[in-house]
């Protein structure tokens, strides 16, 4: 019954992309949601070093991530607005941490700016996107969101902090004042942020616009390839995003969701009986039944752990669904769930091999 294509990422904790998204305060209607979210790489050349550490400045709230003038301030640093406000970054970053080991390191290795990346926190469940070629191993891991230690990731010595709205609001609120801290993506809105936003907010805090940007573009002009090449089997196909962790198909992605993008773009429905319900919608027994896909997807955190087919079997509301019950295809939940700009290439690849009549 089930076609177990991939589970090579670590497992992801699902409970805690559902608590992310309280602290996202996601679409009206969100219950359940994901974790703020080859061939790509970055041409940017990092330039002179520079050791100047300054001080950031988060009091100014809301904003869009752009970068500003320094209007006299020190050629060594650059005004950045973000999400959280205004901060003074070094022009030439060269200790970064990462408030995520998924897509937004997955951005900062596309951007050439692996190198300086210091430390990392595991915001989205997993600690290790495998698709990266870089030792991610090799970068010390600080703390799992929401119990992070301020005191750990300032003893790195960091000149900026990157990360989503959400993940740097659960440090000290003094930290700013030690190191600037840059948000690279808002999460007030959509529960999870489009990488591509993730990617625009990174290229502004290193002054790399031009190169994120560029990257977005390849994306685009390679996804209307595959668009361009696809068989007409997949115009008009509908299909059914299920998420499972811990042996529990808890939620549903919404057509909503960012990560349904893609699948938009393909020519696929994602889901319509959960339209209007938010980007990740908590299954009830009641709901389960209704649902109905030609294509049923398992976005799996376990690792490959548990057996999808047996947990089915053994639940009676999944059990009753003839789309379930005609098969379900269980896919690893980090790639197809939280990739950045590189990660997004492979899924593309295997999201045809995947989907294909």
């Amino acid at each position: 019954m089930l076609n177990n294509l991939r589970h090579r990422a670590a497992a992801s904790a699902l409970a805690a992309l559902l608590v992310l998204a309280t602290g996202c305060g996601g679409d009206e209607g969100d219950g359940a949601a994901s974790a703020p979210t080859e061939a790509a790489t970055g041409t940017a050349d990092a330039g002179a070093a520079t050791d100047a550490a300054t001080t950031g400045d988060e009091s100014d709230a809301g904003g869009t991530a752009e970068a500003g003038s320094d209007d006299g301030a020190s050629s060594d640093v650059r005004t950045v607005e973000h999400a959280l406000g205004t901060s003074e970054v070094p022009a030439v970053p060269q200790r970064i941490i990462s408030m995520d080991s998924i897509v937004t390191l997955d951005g900062l290795v596309a951007l050439d700016a692996f190198d300086q990346v210091v430390g990392r926190v595991n915001i989205s469940g997993s600690d290790n996107p495998y698709w990266l070629d870089v030792d991610v191993e090799a970068v010390p891991m600080l703390g799992t969101w929401p119990n992070l230690s301020t005191e750990e990731i300032l003893a790195a010595d960091p000149d900026l902090v990157v990360g989503f709205q959400t993940a740097l609001e659960a440090l000290d609120p003094q930290t700013a004042e030690v190191v600037p801290l840059v948000a690279v993506a808002p999460t007030e809105g959509p529960t999870n942020p489009r990488w591509q936003d993730t990617l625009t907010g990174l290229g502004t805090a290193l002054d790399r616009e031009d190169e994120a940007n560029a990257l977005i573009a390849d994306y685009d002009a390679r996804v209307d390839e595959v668009v361009t090449d696809l068989p007409d089997g997949f115009a008009g196909r509908t299909v059914l995003i299920l998420l499972g962790q811990a042996g529990v198909a808890g939620a549903a992605m919404g057509p909503s969701a960012a990560p349904a993008e893609l699948f938009d773009r393909l020519g696929l429905e994602v889901s319509p009986q959960l339209d209007g319900q938010g980007d990740f919608v908590p299954l009830t027994e009641e709901q389960v039944p209704g649902l109905e896909a030609d294509i049923v997807l398992m976005l799996d955190f376990d690792d490959g752990a548990t057996d999808w087919d047996q947990i089915f079997a053994e639940l009676p509301a999944f059990a009753a669904n003839p789309s379930i019950a005609e098969g379900v295809t269980v896919v690893d939940g980090n790639l197809w769930l939280n990739a950045g700009p590189i990660g997004q290439l492979l899924l593309l690849d295997e999201a045809v091999e995947v989907l294909a009549p």
